[in-house]
């Protein structure tokens, strides 16, 4: 019960502390123009797309004839629905 109670302390403080952070606000016309320069700022960079290089296969079979084609390896990666674990 003790360590239900600091946590709901610290939550009940953080939103306090979120709430009363000072916000910025932009004028309505200004706020589209921000937007679109935040996304194209998060936009990522020609080496952080690096990945979309790889040559993707829908099946092992495919992949198989493409790598005998080019000389090239295959990678097989597999996943139990859990990647934000870590473990593959």
């Amino acid at each position: 019960m003790w360590k239900r109670s600091v946590g709901l302390a610290c939550a009940a403080l953080g939103l306090a502390a979120i709430a009363a952070a000072p916000v910025e606000r932009l004028p309505n016309d200004r706020t589209v123009a921000w937007v679109d320069q935040q996304v194209k700022a998060w936009q990522p960079t020609a080496e952080e797309r690096r990945f979309d290089e790889i040559g993707w296969a829908k099946d092992v079979r495919t992949a198989r004839k493409l790598a005998e084609k080019h000389r090239r390896p295959v990678f097989l990666f597999t996943m139990d629905g859990r990647i934000n674990i870590g473990r593959c």
